[in-house]
C-alpha cells in the first residue's frame, strides 16, 4: 500500500499543488463552495435527528462524508510535508503589518467597515476565518489540530459515518456530545482548503481585490503585487516626473483664464493619469493592511523617483503645509472626506474633454478650485511617499530618476 506521507515532488516547481493534492484538491474538485457546505449541513442534520433514511439518502451522505475525512487527511498532508520540505512561499510565509496611511477613524465613512472586511476580497460568502487565518491559510489548518489530533479526528469522523451506515444518532451511540461545533470546525476547514486552492492555482487575491474590482471596477493586470498601492504610484509616475504632472493640473484648472494652455501631457495619458492619481490616493486610506514585501523598498525591482536626482536635497512640496506634511494620514483622510470618488473621477475626465473640445478656455468655479488643490495635494503626498521609499532603499541600484531638464541658452549675437 502506497504512503503519500513519503512521497515528494516531482519537481520542485510543482510543490504548490503537490501539497493540496494530498487530499484537499480531490476532495473538493466536484463540488461548489455552496453545495459541499450544504451537504455538510445534511450529514449533521441526519446525525442529530431520529427521522429515518432509506438506503440510497445514507449511501449519498457516506459519500460526501468520505470527502469530509479526505479533506482532514489532505490539510494534515499540507503541514506535514510544508514543514518537512522547509517549504516557504511568498504570499503565505510572511507577516503583515497594519497599512500606515489607513483612513483615520475620524473620517471613516458608514459604510467602511463592511467594506473593509477581512474577508471582502474573497468572492465566496466566507464567515469562520479570521483575520490572520485569511491572510495565512496554513493557520487555519494548524487551528484544526490544536483542537484534536489526526487520529482524534479521524476516530470521531468514522464515529459519525457509522451512524450514518446505521441510520442512527449521534447520542444514540453516546459520542460528539458538541457535533455543531465539529460541524464549525469543518466548515471552517472547508474555507481554509478554498483559500488554499486558489493559492496553488496563483490566482490569490490581494487583500484589496475587492476595492479595486468591485468598488473601482478597475484591475491588478501583473498579479498580486501590482494590487499594492505603492506599485500603482509607480505607475503615475511611469514617464512623467513630478513637474510634469503639476503643470498638467495647471493648465486645466489655471486661476487666471487668460494663461490657459494645453498640458505638456497627450490628453488620453492625462485622463487615465489624474484618474489612476485620484484611485490610488484613495486605495491608500482603504487598504486595511499590507503583506510585508509590499512594504519593503527593496522587495521592488525599481523605483521610479518622480524628482531628477539634482533636486532631491532642497526639492519641498508646493502644495502641502508643513503641518500637513507632518500627518500625511490625516492629511489625506481630509482630502477624501465627504466625497464620491467616481462623481469626482467623471468629474475631471469631463473637466479635461471640455477643455480640448473649447481649445482651453474654459473658466473655473469654486469646484473647480476644491478639485484643482486636491489634485495638487494628492500629487505632493503621493511624491513624499515615493521619496520614502528611494531613501529607505538599501540596494544600490534600481531607482530610476527623471532626465535633467537643460536650459536653453540664447546665443548673443
Amino acid at each position: 500500500m502506497e504512503n503519500q506521507y513519503l512521497k515528494e515532488p516531482k519537481r520542485e516547481w510543482d510543490t504548490q499543488w503537490f501539497l493540496i493534492e494530498g487530499g484537499i484538491f480531490e476532495s473538493i474538485q466536484d463540488d461548489t463552495f455552496e453545495s459541499f457546505n450544504e451537504k455538510l449541513w445534511n450529514i449533521l442534520i441526519a446525525l442529530t435527528s431520529k427521522n429515518k433514511k432509506d438506503e440510497n439518502e445514507r449511501k449519498q451522505l457516506v459519500v460526501h462524508l468520505d470527502k469530509v475525512i479526505l479533506m482532514v487527511k489532505g490539510c494534515h498532508y499540507f503541514l506535514h510535508h510544508k514543514k518537512r520540505l522547509h517549504y516557504k512561499e511568498d504570499w503565505i510565509d510572511i507577516k503583515w503589518y497594519k497599512n500606515p496611511y489607513r483612513c483615520s477613524k475620524k473620517y471613516r465613512s458608514k459604510a467602511d467597515r463592511k467594506l473593509n472586511h477581512h474577508l471582502a476580497h474573497f468572492e465566496y460568502p466566507f464567515t469562520k476565518l479570521s483575520r490572520q487565518e485569511i491572510q495565512n491559510f496554513p493557520k487555519a489548518f494548524k487551528n484544526f489540530f490544536s483542537k484534536m489530533d489526526l487520529s482524534s479526528w479521524l476516530n470521531l469522523l468514522g464515529d459519525w459515518k457509522n451512524c450514518v451506515l446505521n441510520d442512527e444518532s449521534l447520542f444514540e451511540w453516546m459520542v460528539d456530545y458538541a457535533p455543531l461545533e465539529t460541524y464549525e470546525q469543518l466548515l471552517k476547514l472547508h474555507e481554509a482548503c478554498i483559500v488554499a486552492y486558489h493559492w496553488a492555482e496563483i490566482d490569490y487575491p490581494p487583500p484589496n481585490r475587492h476595492l479595486i474590482k468591485d468598488y473601482l471596477s478597475s484591475d491588478y493586470v501583473d498579479g498580486y503585487r501590482s494590487a499594492s498601492p505603492y506599485e500603482r504610484i509607480e505607475q503615475i509616475f511611469y514617464e512623467k516626473n513630478h513637474t510634469d504632472l503639476r503643470d498638467s493640473i495647471l493648465s486645466l484648472y489655471p486661476l487666471n483664464p487668460s494663461e490657459n494652455k494645453p498640458p505638456n501631457i497627450e490628453i488620453d495619458d492625462l485622463r487615465y493619469t489624474l484618474r489612476w492619481l485620484l484611485e490610488t490616493g484613495w486605495l491608500l486610506l482603504q487598504t486595511n493592511y499590507f503583506p510585508e514585501d509590499w512594504l519593503d523598498p527593496d522587495a521592488a525591482d525599481f523605483l521610479r523617483c518622480p524628482v531628477p536626482k539634482r533636486e532631491l536635497s532642497f526639492w519641498k512640496p508646493e502644495s502641502l503645509s508643513n503641518k500637513e506634511q507632518k500627518n500625511l494620514k490625516k492629511t489625506l483622510s481630509k482630502l477624501y472626506y465627504g466625497i464620491h470618488l467616481q462623481d469626482e473621477i467623471y468629474i475631471v475626465e469631463g473637466r479635461i474633454i471640455f477643455q480640448y473640445e473649447r481649445g482651453w478656455s474654459a473658466g473655473m468655479g469654486e469646484e473647480g478650485l476644491e478639485i484643482r488643490n486636491r489634485l495638487l495635494k494628492i500629487l505632493d503626498i503621493l511624491t513624499l511617499i515615493v521619496l520614502d521609499l528611494c531613501k529607505r532603499r538599501t540596494k544600490l541600484e534600481g531607482v530610476c530618476y527623471p532626465p535633467e531638464k537643460t536650459e536653453k541658452v540664447e546665443e548673443k549675437e
